[in-house]
């Protein structure tokens, strides 16, 4: 993947093309074996969460096979020109499972990815090329509570947001550090009983601590809070924390969008 996203001969998404189109000369070879690689990963998932979650390893792959030197805009270059790449190669195949590859980007990556996948994604579908059942709601999962955590100081905050794809919940944590910036620090799925119970396991570690707050909050609130956060560089510092953000800063992108059109 991060073959794909870089231009050996002069940097990390120099050869970007406007519109985030994919550049001819880009080796077929790399672009094919990232699409497989890809639609192997989408063929096997059973919900709209576990395909987002392929495509989320594909970001972190390309994030992690940057330079350390990269800046904010190189990175988002890099990973349009990989998508620009997949989104073309998906296109051309138009098989079931590249039609639903092509509805997971067209909700979760950066803006110029998402609007071509969203057109290739129409074009396959009026050509006849069959949806996967749970196509339709990828990127659209019911918003079921939500909650916010941190410490009393202003130094950092948490917020958890729990989702759920017709039975399948999942929650969505974000660490926000004031004192960095004001940026995303770490961010992470959780599936399952483990999402169902977070909450009130956050709760409770919570009232122990004189030190920290906890409280329920609204769609309006997540969109607020984690929308302002986003528009701040990120900030992680740990190995773990570098690899979270790579993998989910653009899931939580969607997710936000998603609360912000929920509470109007």
């Amino acid at each position: 993947m991060s073959m794909v996203s870089r231009d050996p001969s002069s940097g990390a998404g120099s050869d970007l093309v406007a519109g985030g189109q994919a550049r001819d000369d880009a080796p077929h070879e790399l672009i094919a074996a990232a699409t497989a690689s890809l639609l192997a990963g989408i063929a096997k998932a059973r919900s709209p969460l576990a395909a987002e979650l392929v495509l989320c390893g594909a970001f972190g792959a390309v994030e992690t096979g940057l330079p350390d030197d990269a800046d904010a805009q190189e990175r988002r270059e890099a990973l349009t020109l990989m998508m620009g790449h997949v989104i073309g190669h998906a296109r051309a195949l138009a098989t079931v499972d590249a039609l639903a590859l092509l509805r997971v980007c067209s909700v979760v990556g950066p803006a110029t990815s998402r609007a071509a996948a969203g057109k290739g994604a129409g074009q396959l579908a009026a050509a006849g090329v069959a949806d996967r059942p749970w196509a339709g709601r990828v990127g659209h999962p019911t918003m079921l509570r939500a909650w916010r955590y941190g410490d009393v100081f202003g130094a950092q905050s948490s917020v958890g947001v729990l989702f759920d794809y017709r039975g399948r919940e999942h929650a969505v944590m974000v660490l926000v550090d004031h004192l960095l910036g004001g940026g995303i620090k770490d961010c992470w799925v959780v599936e399952g009983r483990s999402a169902k119970e977070m909450r009130n396991a956050v709760a409770a570690a919570m009232a122990s601590e004189p030190t920290t707050f906890f409280e329920d909050i609204d769609a309006v609130v997540v969109a607020a809070l984690l929308g302002s956060a986003l528009t701040n560089p990120p900030c992680p510092e740990q190995a773990d924390q570098i690899e979270d953000v790579a993998n989910h800063l653009y899931l939580v992108r969607a997710r936000v969008e998603h609360v912000a059109q929920l509470a109007g």
